[in-house]
């Protein structure tokens, strides 16, 4: 499979980097409990840093929150993954899986205040790009998606939208997947140092509760491809 990311987006999102983590051969139900627990930990944490009022305010959504008011007024209230986790974490409502790779998806999200996309792996169809939208794709059978929008998909449909959240259901995880396809879109101030930080975290943690085979690869305006 090829990834890439089309230059037009990067000349939108001068800061944008990509850490991607491929994941084969994983065991996706054995440690559900203990993925839950350290999800709870980290769902304490996040109740004792933040409140519903100052959530957008954080340096490393803030990045994100601006991009986003080019959508206007019409942009729905969640734009990113983690900010729909934090005000779910923060409203009380439960954001546990049946499955341990969402569990530890959730954990990284919230820890390090990034956004992320998980895929199953096994249910991509042929290569994925992502890319800004021309204002006539569709997800579903009839919302469309705003132009200039960055999504991403592959060779049979759209997968996700990137900051008016959304994410298809056709490549959801469940317990019995095998594999997973993991990304991370960050801005400034998030350095690629750090992204390379959360990338292994991510990667060292795969292999701690789910076991297989770990894979990971960067993308930013000078690497906008890669085979994986």
């Amino acid at each position: 499979m090829k990834i890439t990311v089309k230059k037009s987006v990067f000349r939108k999102f001068n800061s944008l980097k990509i850490g991607i983590v491929l994941v084969k051969g994983i065991d996706n139900k054995n440690k559900l409990n203990e993925s839950r627990h350290l999800l709870h930990e980290i769902e304490e944490l996040i109740k004792l840093t933040f409140n519903k009022e100052t959530i957008k305010n954080h340096d490393l959504i803030s990045p994100w929150a601006v991009a986003q008011e080019e959508f206007g007024k019409k942009a729905k209230h969640y734009h990113t993954a983690v900010e729909k986790l934090l005000k779910k974490v923060l409203s009380g409502k439960n954001i546990k899986s049946k499955d341990v790779l969402t569990n530890l998806m959730r954990c990284v999200a919230l820890k390090h205040i990034v956004p992320f996309g998980v895929d199953n792996y096994s249910k991509i169809n042929g290569d994925l790009t992502f890319a800004l939208s021309s204002g006539k794709e569709k997800v579903g059978a009839l919302r469309e998606i705003k132009k200039g929008a960055l999504y991403y998909k592959d060779e049979k449909s759209i997968l996700g939208t990137k900051l008016d959240y959304w994410k298809s259901k056709r490549t959801t995880l469940d317990n019995k997947s095998t594999s997973a396809l993991i990304h991370f879109e960050v801005m400034l101030p998030v350095t690629q140092k750090k992204l390379n930080e959360i990338v292994k975290e991510t990667a060292d943690l795969v292999k701690t509760f789910c076991g297989g085979d770990v894979k990971v690869y960067f993308l930013n305006e000078k690497v906008n491809s890669v085979m994986v």
